[in-house]
């Protein structure tokens, strides 16, 4: 019983607004359980779209509030991210109501707690690769890490569907805490900074699943990522 409630209210998050459903991102790790004064935030998936599957609704959203973006798992990041990005921008408008100190979440189905779970999502600085050359690093020649300032290392993490690229050698999206403790051409006073790659087809339940798994191993995350758009 416990678990059929799981699957109807973690797996499937129903939208009373619009009476709509999202299937969530599934992810077996925990996070963050609640947090008090939200307002939700809405990106359904609609088969039926042309141009993009993704339709927002922000209809409850309050600017004084807390934000939980609730994302269908089905979405590619070519689709998620114009609306996130607009909402980045809502966030940062001036405005009377405003209040100093609310976070942005996403929210996922937790199936090692049975629960849905949050992870925070900072304000996010999308690049598109081929601004900044870094569209043939997504092939993962060559070394993949550079410095960043005289303690902090940047090391680019490519995500694929199923598993992460580093440094030309192959993790599971779960090992990623091994990424932070295993050598390699970082010198070891050095802080790793971990820099998201991907293309845009990858999947929403994709990316959230690796950035649930980074918060897990309290490592330190780039708020820039780069996106390859495919031709």
């Amino acid at each position: 019983m416990v678990k059929r409630l799981f699957y109807v209210i973690g797996l499937i998050l129903l939208c009373h607004c619009s009476d709509k459903e999202v299937l969530l991102p599934v992810v077996a790790e925990g996070g963050i359980p609640e947090t008090q004064n939200h307002s939700s935030i809405w990106i359904f998936y609609d088969p039926s779209g042309q141009d993009s599957k993704a339709v927002l609704n922000k209809n409850n959203k309050l600017i004084n509030t807390n934000w939980i973006f609730n994302i269908d798992r089905r979405l590619t990041m070519k689709e998620v991210i114009p609306h996130l990005q607009a909402m980045q921008d809502d966030r940062n408008k001036d405005s009377m109501h405003k209040k100093e100190g609310m976070i942005n979440f996403f929210s996922y189905a937790d199936s090692k707690n049975e629960r849905v779970s949050l992870v925070i999502f900072p304000e996010i600085n999308f690049v598109p690769a081929e601004e900044i050359g870094e569209s043939d690093a997504m092939a993962d020649s060559g070394s993949n890490v550079s410095e960043t300032d005289s303690t902090h290392c940047l090391v680019k993490v490519r995500i694929y569907e199923d598993y992460l690229s580093v440094d030309g050698k192959i993790f599971d999206i779960e090992e990623i805490g091994q990424i932070q403790s295993s050598p390699g051409p970082c010198e070891e006073e050095k802080t790793k900074v971990f820099r998201l790659m991907y293309d845009e087809e990858l999947t929403f339940q994709s990316y959230l699943k690796t950035k649930v798994y980074l918060a897990a191993a309290q490592v330190v995350v780039d708020t820039t990522e780069l996106v390859e758009t495919l031709k």
